[in-house]
């Protein structure tokens, strides 16, 4: 079942050139504002997904790397995410300059249909506390077909985890994203200002409880404008999405993204 996630070779091709002394990341925003990170910043502003495991004698072990979905680990403050395993699994960290320090490994224990990926969520969860030091690789990211940052996790029986990043969409964006509900009307009307059709939306206010308590006026949207989500015809959506504050042109003019979250009501 194993079918093996491509190596980022454009990636690692630089990830020697200053992992040591963990640099700083240059980024550009949807809007176009240059934003430099320090190290632990970056951390928290990419998602990291595994590409390959290093052995002490320099060999590349794939294990766990092939399955469809590779690890994936997102920090927070002071917690980070393991994700595409079994469960949904965190533990917290610590930082003190290239050394590192995870927690045990905590969450949900629900069992998987699938043997392999159980053993090796278990592997995972008993190999992450015994981390000992990270390295990051990374480029200016604002220059055109940049390769991704690269992190390094170090552990204890010599093994070093690399993983590729990519980055938020609080990173993408530039800004925190806001709760807002939409709803799609079923069918597609022509654009007032372009050619084509676009989708009908309004938002959509819910109380605490989850009723409804009212609805805005009806906007129009291109249809590629929500991230995430395919609209089918003749089928009205309640969507829950997330939206991004952008600035747009030399006047400040904000604008907005909107990521899809989830579907909350199809109609």
């Amino acid at each position: 079942m194993k079918r093996k996630l491509a190596i980022l070779a454009a990636a690692f091709a630089t990830a020697g050139l200053a992992a040591c002394s963990a640099p700083s990341t240059t980024v550009m925003t949807e809007s176009g504002k240059r934003v430099t990170l320090e190290p632990a910043e970056t951390l928290q502003a990419y998602h990291w997904s595994l590409v390959n495991v290093v052995q002490p004698d320099g060999t590349s072990n794939q294990t766990g790397v092939s399955l469809d979905r590779p690890l994936n680990l997102t920090f927070l403050e002071d917690v980070v995410a393991l994700q595409n395993l079994c469960n949904n699994l965190n533990a917290s960290y610590q930082l003190s300059d290239n050394r590192i320090q995870f927690s045990q490994v905590v969450g949900t224990m629900m069992m998987c249909n699938d043997p392999e990926l159980m053993q090796y969520e278990r592997d995972v969860a008993t190999q992450l506390p015994t981390a000992t030091s990270w390295s990051l690789a990374s480029t200016d990211q604002t220059q055109a077909n940049a390769p991704a940052p690269v992190l390094s996790l170090h552990f204890e029986n010599g093994d070093t985890w690399r993983f590729a990043g990519e980055q938020t969409n609080e990173t993408k964006y530039g800004s925190t994203a806001e709760t807002v509900f939409l709803e799609v009307a079923p069918q597609p009307e022509a654009c007032p200002s372009s050619a084509g059709t676009c989708l009908k939306v309004r938002p959509v206010y819910y109380d605490g409880q989850g009723l409804q308590t009212g609805a805005g006026d009806w906007v129009f949207f291109q249809p590629d404008a929500i991230q995430g989500y395919n609209h089918l015809v003749g089928v009205g959506t309640v969507l829950r999405t997330k939206r991004y504050d952008m600035n747009r042109g030399a006047d400040g003019e904000v604008g907005h993204a909107y990521v899809l979250d989830m579907v909350v009501q199809s109609m």
